[in-house]
């Protein structure tokens, strides 16, 4: 059962083991049109969902329910507005995992009720993922997109990219992400993944799924790469990069000879071969890049991670993907100056690979 969208948190705070949290939910969530339809009822299941949900948030570790226990269910939660549900939850390690008790209330101006209480076995989720999802004035598209992913179960990170449009900021609220990253001016796709990459990892994510605003890329695709990164060992995967090779291509030239150029660079730089590395579908783990320094802030950096991480040791792995090109679909890659760039990276990573890249790769090998 996904929760995306179905509250907002106004109120969060975690001390001495015991979590406080208030929390608007969202009547026209497509939850209580399917439960009870005409009599909206929060679903008692849903409660171990915030208790997961929160408990993660606080500790800064992906968790999930396993186990539910001494459930009591006093009063129905329904969405009123202008009442709040509340939350008390105390928290303490319990055999590897955590034991959650908890005590949800209704608040409406002074009253306040005990709508139920549950107590619920955490463990720490074995592939503790989130969609990534950079936006630049892609106010069409940028809701659909994040409720798209969160109706697929998947948790949404959101990068606004300095937007100036009006709209787009407005849009992403409103489709209510797991969280927002935020800033005024516009500084390119590159740095808003990297604001991103920091911001999942403090809330305990290890990987990142990269899904662009635009509408171009699917949830069966990004499902694939998922699966590809799965079938591989914990240790190998934390340290490989899947990409979603699209197997449509625009009618772009430009975009195709900029993407060919990169593919050759690639492996002149890395040795390896990638077929699309141009495709902003990828999958990421996150703590080594994180710690790892980029020069790139926009288009140019989708290629200086692969090669930098390919330096470092690290899996390029493909997967072929369908993406579609929607009537309404915003792009910003520029011919010319993102075309500039890429090809100014290149040089640079041409010349690092020979002093710095191919022998760091040759020790890899040696010493691994």
């Amino acid at each position: 059962m996904n929760s995306g969208g179905l509250y907002i948190i106004s109120g969060l705070s975690f001390e001495d083991g015991i979590i406080n949290a208030r929390l608007s939910l969202d009547g026209r969530h497509w939850l209580f049109s399917s439960h009870f339809p005409g009599q909206p009822i929060l679903p008692g299941a849903m409660l171990a969902e915030i208790v997961s949900d929160l408990c993660s948030r606080c500790l800064k570790r992906q968790l999930v329910a396993e186990s539910v226990e001494d459930a009591r269910f006093k009063r129905p939660v329904v969405p009123l507005e202008g009442s709040y549900l509340s939350a008390r939850i105390s928290v303490a390690e319990d055999g590897g995992g955590i034991l959650a008790k908890a005590s949800f209330s209704i608040e409406s101006g002074e009253e306040k009720s005990v709508a139920a209480t549950i107590s619920v076995s955490l463990r720490e989720s074995r592939f503790p993922v989130c969609f990534l999802v950079p936006f630049y004035n892609n106010s069409k598209t940028v809701a659909k997109v994040i409720e798209s992913i969160q109706g697929a179960g998947f948790k949404v990170v959101a990068v606004n990219d300095g937007s100036t449009d009006n709209e787009s900021l407005d849009q992403a609220l409103k489709a209510n992400p797991y969280e927002l990253v935020s800033y005024e001016r516009n500084k390119g796709k590159g740095y808003a993944l990297r604001q991103g990459f920091k911001r999942a990892l403090s809330l305990g994510f290890k990987y990142a799924m990269v899904f662009d605003a635009d509408g171009q890329h699917t949830i069966s695709g990004a499902k694939a790469v998922i699966d590809k990164s799965l079938s591989l060992g914990e240790k190998e995967r934390a340290k490989t990069i899947v990409v979603g090779s699209r197997n449509k291509r625009g009618a772009d030239g430009g975009g195709k000879f900029a993407n060919n150029f990169s593919n050759f660079w690639l492996t002149v730089q890395t040795g390896r071969k990638v077929g699309d590395t141009q495709s902003g579908m990828r999958l990421y783990p996150l703590e080594k890049i994180c710690k790892t320094k980029f020069l790139g802030n926009r288009y140019e950096f989708e290629t200086e991670v692969l090669v930098r991480m390919a330096w470092r040791g690290f899996r390029l792995l493909e997967v072929p993907v369908d993406v579609v090109y929607p009537e309404d679909r915003v792009t910003h890659f520029r011919k010319g100056a993102d075309f500039t760039r890429i090809s100014l990276m290149n040089t640079f990573l041409t010349c690092g690979a020979l002093l710095y890249g191919y022998p760091r790769m040759f020790f890899h090998r040696i010493f691994r």
